[in-house]
């Protein structure tokens, strides 16, 4: 029965397919390493031993352009490797988009190479088949190469990009790498200028972005509140943000600053001043090109906001090139709103779009044209702006000089805005807004003009021209709009001013004024009424007005009081919202570290035990193969040792029966056969051995006489052989000796001229080299000498160091002798005092002892006199008496024994030693 099948490692299926690589079988070697690479079997198998297998397979992958069996392969690449080895990916990504990119070159090299290689005349410029085939196919042969070779190796490069894009997405573990491959693909799409892939691009990294927060809740999910990962968005975003502008794709544009703005509300680390200035610079582009002069001056303004503190990264010149957008820009904004009556419903369905605007800007209201202006004098743009276009400012927004305003404002657009690329996309825009101010201005002087005056106000210089009919066209526009209150009579050619009391239309910079028009009155009839009724009330009843002014100054007074207690509570209610602020803050920082610190070691605890799993999957894998090959190995063995023995040995027994036998029992009949053919073998040279000696014995006897008559023939011919290289090497010596006394012979004729040549060359010389040995002399003298100075400096220096140092050493000594000196007396003096003690504890204590001994010998009974006896004594004392009796009376002792006595222990005595002379003996 056949073995049961199992998979092979890596290193054999990589080993089979580079073997069907050279005979020629890629596509069957890429088969090999497809099915390999999806089977179970390499699910737990290392990055190490897969790494080289899956290089290979993208290595053919490419060779084949097979998209869809790449992509597959590199997502179980990723299964495979994203817990243990994720840089393992990064590096076989990077070499096979380098592989790639290498063939898009080398096709538009060969297409290249063939387009010039296919001219047979370069005279000829066009052949007549040429010719023929452009008009039918519409195309030339560079074109139709370029899809026939470049455009396949595109497209495949392309599909890889957004397959690793698809692999890669929502994956903490390759975020780094998405990116980097992100970056690539937009690169890729610039350089190739593909704008419908970039398209395609830009939409898939928007879902990708969007998808983040609805799988959040999976494992190795990307987690946007990490400041780091936000920035690698960021970067990214950016990127494709400049190459939008680039490519000029402003919808794509308009997307990414609109990614990038929510990427920037979900940061939490502050977003560096080059990139806002770069998102600000960007926008004004998108908001120029969409047409929006109001956002396209607010966009500014925030762009020079962020640059005009930083001298050190942007020059004088740019800050006042942004300066003048920023002026041009912001009186280009059309100074009159639509009436309420008009275009209401267009107002509304703006509203959206300005909201869009103005998050973008980061602005909490919409932006207007007074708050523009008041930015523009508030930020000090003026004194940046180029001397030239100051005077633009005074002449629309401060003076009032209908007649002349067109006139005074020609020099300015002709020569400073209309020469100037950069601020010239301005002038049609400032010409509306000067031909609004001139009819503002003349409304409030004049009634009726006629169109003729008005049309010689507004004369404009080239390239700005406007004609008769496009400024009449521009004052019907603006009526239409509500954006002028007047009415043209065609039948008298004037302008007539309507003054309608009831219009709500205003200027949102109503500029320089002669007098307010009828519509200002009206809003201020109340007010002024009001005004007129409060003086006559004055006048009328002053107890009133004492009164109402004495009640004012009861409330002032009553308010001043109480604004301390509301000031100091508002104070405090501030400081207790700051510190629950902090406190919150705090709480949120510390909840995020410790949701941080256990996610990480929720990672870190969930690697470690599919490390431990993929580990002992992989030990039990390899016992199972090592078990397995054991198995085969014996088998094999046992077959070939049956087979071997039936051949040898010639028994009847079947290969089947013998792989059934024991082992022992096969070696045991190859033992027996070899002993078998040992002894048939010696029997044979038994008798081949006496057989060649009677054949070596007659060769011999055969050859004796020969072996003579050849030796002289060897000698003879070693003689002749002798003679012939003999004369030979002669005859070439003669030659070589005659050749030499000519080359002698030769060179003696043209001694003398080199003899004097040489003379000469030294005599000019001498000079000079006298000249340098004694430069070269003085040189080394003085080097010598300044070495010598320097060296007995250095010398000096050191002596005196030494000397410095022997000194110090020597004091240094010397005291040291002096306390050993004083330690010694000191010494000395504590064992003389030690001794006298130790003498007189001596003495003392053999006082003691024979005080003691006294004590307990027996004392002679005396007599004693009846006048000294006390008391009657009884015939038989007691003996506590006599014992009383018997003891002497103890002899005084001097003090110092006294205070020098202490019981004496079981082992001997101990003198006592004060701690001071303890620690100098020590």
């Amino acid at each position: 029965m056949a073995p049961p099948y199992h998979q092979p490692r890596p290193e054999v299926v990589l080993r089979r397919a580079e073997e069907l690589i050279n005979v020629g079988q890629p596509v069957t070697a890429l088969d090999t390493l497809y099915e390999a690479l999806t089977s179970k079997r390499l699910r737990n198998a290392n990055a190490a031993s897969t790494e080289p297998f899956i290089r290979k397979f993208a290595e053919l992958c490419v060779e084949q352009r097979r998209g869809k069996q790449l992509k597959d392969g590199l997502m179980q690449y990723r299964n495979i490797v994203q817990h243990t080895s994720p840089e393992s990916l990064g590096a076989v990504v990077e070499t096979m988009l380098e592989n790639i990119t290498q063939r898009v070159t080398e096709a538009q090299r060969n297409v290249e190479q063939s387009a010039v290689g296919s001219i047979e005349d370069l005279d000829e410029a066009e052949t007549p088949e040429n010719m023929i085939l452009s008009l039918v196919s519409g195309e030339q042969n560079r074109d139709r190469a370029d899809r026939a070779v470049v455009t396949p190796w595109l497209k495949f490069l392309w599909e890889a990009y957004r397959n690793l894009l698809d692999i890669l997405r929502n994956n903490v573990r390759f975020e780094t790498l998405y990116q980097r491959i992100s970056n690539k693909a937009i690169d890729f799409c610039r350089t190739y200028e593909r704008k419908t892939e970039f398209h395609r691009l830009c939409e898939l990294l928007r879902n990708h972005l969007q998808t983040i927060a609805k799988y959040a809740h999976q494992q190795n999910s990307v987690n946007l509140s990490n400041p780091e990962t936000v920035q690698l968005f960021l970067d990214t975003h950016f990127h494709q943000l400049n190459t939008a502008t680039e490519m000029e794709l402003w919808q794509e544009c308009f997307y990414a600053i609109e990614d990038i703005h929510s990427l920037i509300q979900q940061s939490k680390r502050p977003i560096k001043p080059q990139a806002m200035a770069n998102y600000f610079e960007k926008l004004t582009r998108i908001m120029y090109v969409a047409k929006n002069p109001l956002f396209l001056a607010a966009a500014w303004h925030r762009y020079y906001n962020f640059i005009h503190r930083q001298t050190k990264i942007f020059t004088e010149e740019q800050l006042q090139s942004v300066a003048n957008n920023v002026l041009l820009s912001t009186l280009a904004v059309p100074i009159i709103k639509s009436s309420s009556r008009v275009l209401s419903t267009a107002a509304k369905e703006n509203k959206h779009r300005t909201q869009r605007f103005t998050n973008l800007l980061f602005l909490s209201s919409a932006p207007t044209r007074v708050s523009l202006i008041s930015d523009l004098v508030g930020n000090d743009v003026l004194a940046r702006v180029s001397p030239e276009l100051r005077p633009l400012y005074d002449l629309v927004e401060e003076q009032f000089h209908p007649l002349s305003i067109c006139k005074k404002l020609s020099p300015v657009l002709s020569e400073q805005i209309a020469t100037n690329d950069d601020v010239s996309k301005y002038g049609t825009l400032l010409c509306n807004v000067i031909l609004t101010r001139l009819l503002q201005q003349l409304s409030q002087v004049y009634t009726s003009v006629q169109l003729d005056f008005i049309f010689s106000l507004a004369r404009f210089p080239a390239p700005y021209t406007m004609s008769a009919a496009e400024i009449e066209r521009f004052i019907m526009h603006g009526a239409r709009r509500g954006e002028f209150q007047l009415r043209i009579d065609h039948q008298t050619r004037s302008a007539v001013f309507d003054t309608d009391p009831f219009d709500s239309s205003q200027s949102l910079s109503n500029g320089a004024q002669l007098q307010a028009s009828p519509s200002d009155l009206m809003r201020s009839q109340l007010s002024s009424l009001a005004i007129c009724l409060s003086n006559a009330q004055r006048v009328a009843c002053p107890e009133f007005v004492a009164e109402k002014h004495a009640e004012k100054a009861a409330a002032v007074t009553t308010a001043l009081q109480a604004m301390a207690e509301e000031h100091r509570m508002a104070n405090a209610r501030k400081l207790v919202i700051d510190r629950r602020k902090e406190i919150i803050e705090n709480a949120l920082a510390r909840k995020e570290r410790t949701e941080t610190r256990e996610r990480t070691i929720r990672i870190q605890r969930e690697q470690e035990m599919e490390r431990e799993r993929l580990a002992e999957e992989q030990r039990r894998r390899e016992a199972e193969r090592m078990q397995k090959e054991r198995d085969t190995i014996q088998r094999a063995e046992a077959k070939k040792l049956a087979e071997s023995i039936k051949l040898k040995a010639g028994l009847n027994v079947s290969i089947d029966e013998l792989e059934t036998m024991d082992t022992s029992r096969l070696l045991e009949m190859q033992v027996e056969q070899i002993e078998k053919e040992k002894q048939d073998m010696q029997s044979r040279v038994k008798v081949l051995g006496r057989r060649m000696d009677h054949t070596e014995r007659a060769y011999r006897q055969h050859e004796k006489p020969l072996l003579e008559g050849d030796y002289e023939k060897q000698k003879k011919a070693d003689s002749e052989n002798y003679a012939s290289a003999r004369k030979a090497q002669l005859e070439q010596s003669r030659e070589k000796h005659q050749s030499d006394l000519a080359q002698k012979k030769r060179f003696q004729r043209m001694f003398d001229d080199f003899n004097a040549v040489r003379t000469q060359l030294d005599e000019g010389r001498s000079a000079a080299l006298a000249a340098d040995r004694k430069r070269v002399r003085d040189e080394l003298t003085e080097a010598r000498d300044a070495r010598i100075a320097e060296y007995r400096l250095m010398r000096a220096e050191k002596d005196a160091t030494e000397a410095k140092e022997r000194a110090e050493r020597e004091e240094r000594e010397a005291r040291e002798e002096s306390a050993k000196a004083a330690k010694a007396a000191e010494l000395a003096q504590l064992r003389e005092e030690m001794a006298a003690q130790r003498a007189r504890d001596d003495e003392a204590l053999n006082r003691r002892l024979e005080r003691e001994a006294e004590a307990k010998a027996p004392v002679k009974s005396k007599y004693v006199p009846p006048s000294r006896r006390q008391g009657t004594e009884s015939a038989s004392p007691s003996p506590a008496a006599s014992s009383a009796r018997s003891t002497p009376v103890p002899t005084a002792t001097p003090a110092s024994a006294t205070q020098t006595e202490s019981p004496k222990p079981a082992d001997g005595p101990k003198r006592y030693v004060p701690p001071a002379l303890r620690r100098k003996m020590q």
